[in-house]
Formats: structure tokens, C-alpha cells, sequence
């Protein structure tokens, strides 16, 4: 049973032993950094494998990025079983078939560019008023401002998260109808935008990443799927119309559904994640389990406590009781006036982390991605470069609760989990650089966690 229960060398513990013997129809398993969810998959695959004798194509396993199927699949060949991992676009891809153009990411930078060129060359009004929306004068290049790159990320991430949602224009308009009059102009500029889109994706014959989930949940009825057990690696960041996808997939094949996941790093929410279908699982399956991995191989105990206080200052957080077998005092040093290079040599073995692309691009050290990529990574130390950017602000932000399905809407929520995946990269210190200005987040560490940091000044 020792062996059963034994992955590459790696026991599992009693916790993820339990887990895996799950016999209930859906599980969740609530997961902390560095708990070992993967290992976790990978033993439950073995079991199911093994002891329950499930073929490999009744096993359906879905991860969140191209990166974390590649990186579970490689880990699962390691162990000899040779099971396809999908992203949920793929899934859908599989289910529709290859009779379908989907167009690519930027399509949507061209409508609304388009839009804006023909909205302010046409009409004196509308340029007014696109100058109040963006809070600027005058200017000879408007579309390489600032504030109109903010505005076409604001436009594009409305339309994407109206779309998980499986909303349309006609819930765009009864948003319109019922807001008030500042939201009213952004609102219509959205819904001719979103409109033009349709249009633009119909005339060329294709579809966007949204609608290839809708048009799968459409054919699982004709589909004749294989699946038997369907598992959801990163199941926080779940969006609606993934999770309608995976209901109708249940419903036609009665698969027993596994789902791995830790709210606390729910960081995907304006590609169209909501935590209401991981905090709420009870509500939306009958014969549930929902488990907890208690044991941390990454963290330090003082870590822990720090970054756990941090993120569940959100109210919307499942508690966690997470335990660590290391000890390690003041595991946050914050350096005010250091540069990344009068440090980076006396680190042991750094990962460099930085809150957007432009923050890493133009370093030249190795073993640097963005907060967002770093996710499910590890590194003995982190250094965190321009802290500043967090948490990050977008003008007009507030207009997204209307497709969020937040009823109350929480300024920074997102940013916060995100500083919290930050500090949880690191086996042991995390090194958090001050340049000329100090995060909010920061300063909170500072008031309120003093006896776990160390500050240094140059």
C-alpha cells in the first residue's frame, strides 16, 4: 500500500490519502501554496488507474493554461500514464470539432481601434465625449495616451467577462437602462463596440474563445463523450461558462467530478473567473465532499500566518488552517533605496517577480515571469521588483461590477490575492524592493505584521 500511495519518491500524507479514497460523487479539495495539489492529482489518477480500474480515456483532466496542462501531463508520463490534459478551450475545441475559425486574441484591439478612429474622425459630440471618458485636453495622438490604453482594456475585459458570463447585448441594455448617467456613456460606447464585434466575427465566419465553450455546451448531447471522472486542476479559476460546460458534460455522461483549487489565489477574475461556484461547490452538486490539504512544503510558519492574515482581510476567503514543518524568523525583508543589482548576488537561488510584463522585460537576469505566471512555481527566495504597481488601478474599474456577479463590489479584491500569490512563491525570504514609492499593501505589511519583517535602508 506504501508504493500505491507513492509518487517519483514523494509519500502522500494522510490528508491527500483521504482524498484520493474520496467515494463521493463530487469532490473538492481546498488547497493552499505549496500544499501538494499536484502530487495529489497525480496520485488520484494512479488509484483510479490502478485500483478502480478506469481506462485513460475515462479519465477527462483539465487545467487553467497551456503551461500547467503541459507541465501535469509531462509530470503523469513520469509516472507512465499517458493521459491528454486540456485546457478548457480545448475541451471545447474537441467537443465542436475542427469545422471552426477562431479568431485570434487581438481581433478585438482592431474592432475597438476601429471604432474609436471612426467615432472621433465622424462626430464632434462623440470626440467630446470621448475626451470626458478618457479625463484628458486636446491631444495629436490620443490613441497612444495612457488613459486610452487603460480605456481599450477596460472595453476589451468588459466584453470578455460578458461573454463567460453567457451575456449578450440584450443584458448590455438593461445594463444601460439602468445606470446612471456617467456609466450611461461608457455603457453605450461598450454596447456599440460589442455589437460591431459580433459583426465584424460573423461577416469573416468566426469565433472567439467564448464562443467556443457556448457552442460545445450545445453539442454535449450529440457528442457520445468517453468520460467517466472528470478532473479540474486550478478550480478557482473557474469561469460560468466553463462550469456550464462541465454541468451539461455530468449530465450526459454521470461523470464523478474531482476539483483541486485554493481561493486564496484566485487571480484570473477579469478573464471571467468567479469564486461563487469554488467557495459555494455545496450548492451546486448533491453528494459532495469538500476536503482540506492542511500541510505546506513550501512556506515557513511565520509566512503563512503573515500572508493568510493578508488575503483574508477579502471577506469572501475560505479560512485555512495550514501547517508547515519550518520555522524562519522576519522571512519578509523590505529594502528602501537598493537597486535589484546591489542584491541579486547575495541571494541564494532568486526568482524575480514583477507585477506586469514592462517591470521584467527589461532585466536581464534569468528565472523572472510575472506575478500572474508564477503561479504554481517556486524558487528558495523572491525578489519582488517595483511593488508600486500593487495594487494597480484602472480608471472607471467600477463599471465591471455589472458583469463580475458581484453584488458588492470590493475595491482591490483581485490585487490582493495577487500580492498574497507574491509572497508565496518563496522556500524561504521574500525581498520586497521601495523605489521612490511605497505600496498600500506594503505599508499594511509594515503596521501590521512588524515582528515578521525585517526593514532595510541603503
Amino acid at each position: 500500500m506504501d508504493e500505491l500511495f507513492t509518487i517519483n519518491s514523494y509519500k502522500l500524507d494522510d490528508t491527500q490519502i483521504n482524498v484520493i479514497k474520496s467515494d463521493a460523487q463530487n469532490t473538492l479539495v481546498v488547497a493552499g501554496a505549496g500544499s501538494g495539489k499536484t502530487l495529489t492529482i497525480l496520485g488520484l489518477i494512479k488509484y483510479l488507474i490502478e485500483v478502480k480500474g478506469y481506462k485513460k480515456d475515462e479519465i477527462l483532466a483539465i487545467s487553467f493554461t497551456n503551461e500547467t496542462t503541459i507541465s501535469l501531463h509531462n509530470k503523469l508520463l513520469d509516472i507512465g500514464y499517458d493521459i491528454e490534459v486540456l485546457t478548457f478551450h480545448k475541451l471545447g475545441l474537441k467537443i465542436i470539432g475542427d469545422g471552426y475559425s477562431v479568431c485570434q486574441d487581438q481581433y478585438i484591439d482592431y474592432v475597438v481601434d476601429e471604432y474609436f478612429k471612426s467615432f472621433i474622425m465622424n462626430d464632434k459630440n462623440r470626440k467630446e465625449l470621448f475626451k470626458n471618458i478618457l479625463y484628458m485636453d486636446e491631444t495629436s495622438n490620443i490613441f497612444n495616451t495612457y488613459n486610452y490604453k487603460n480605456l481599450k482594456i477596460l472595453i476589451k475585459t468588459f466584453i470578455n467577462l460578458l461573454k463567460s458570463n453567457n451575456k449578450d447585448e440584450y443584458d448590455l441594455i438593461k445594463f444601460y437602462q439602468h445606470s446612471y448617467f456617467n456609466e450611461k456613456q461608457l455603457l453605450r460606447i461598450i454596447l456599440e463596440i460589442y455589437i460591431l464585434y459580433k459583426r465584424e466575427l460573423e461577416s469573416v465566419n468566426q469565433i472567439d474563445f467564448n464562443d467556443m465553450i457556448s457552442l460545445a455546451i450545445n453539442k454535449v448531447k450529440t457528442s457520445n463523450l468517453p468520460f467517466k471522472y472528470i478532473i479540474i486542476d486550478e478550480f478557482q479559476d473557474t469561469s460560468p461558462v466553463r462550469f456550464d460546460l462541465i454541468k451539461e458534460i455530468i449530465k450526459y455522461t454521470g461523470s464523478r467530478l474531482f476539483c483541486v483549487g485554493d481561493d486564496f489565489q484566485s487571480i484570473y477574475r477579469f478573464s471571467g473567473c468567479n469564486l461563487d461556484t469554488f467557495i459555494n461547490f455545496h450548492k451546486y452538486f448533491d453528494d459532495v465532499k469538500v476536503y482540506y490539504l492542511k500541510y505546506t512544503y513550501r512556506n515557513s510558519n511565520e509566512l503563512i500566518k503573515v500572508s493568510s492574515s493578508f488575503v483574508m482581510k477579502n471577506p469572501k476567503q475560505l479560512k485555512k488552517s495550514i501547517v508547515s514543518n519550518k520555522d524562519l524568523d522576519k522571512p519578509i525583508v523590505i529594502l528602501f533605496g537598493y537597486k535589484l543589482e546591489d542584491i541579486i548576488d547575495k541571494i541564494d537561488n532568486p526568482m524575480i517577480l514583477g507585477r506586469n510584463n514592462k517591470d521584467i522585460d527589461k532585466l536581464s537576469y534569468d528565472n523572472k515571469y510575472t506575478i500572474h505566471k508564477s503561479k504554481g512555481l517556486e524558487s528558495d527566495n523572491v525578489i519582488l521588483v517595483n511593488s508600486d504597481n500593487i495594487p494597480n488601478n484602472i480608471k472607471n474599474e467600477r463599471i465591471l461590477r455589472y458583469v463580475l456577479n458581484d453584488k458588492d463590489y470590493i475595491l482591490h479584491e483581485e490585487e490582493r490575492r495577487l500580492f498574497y500569490v507574491a509572497l508565496t512563491r518563496t522556500k524561504n525570504k521574500i525581498y520586497i524592493l521601495i523605489n521612490k514609492k511605497i505600496s498600500p499593501f506594503v505599508k499594511e505589511l509594515i503596521n501590521d505584521y512588524p515582528e515578521y519583517i525585517e526593514i532595510r535602508k541603503s
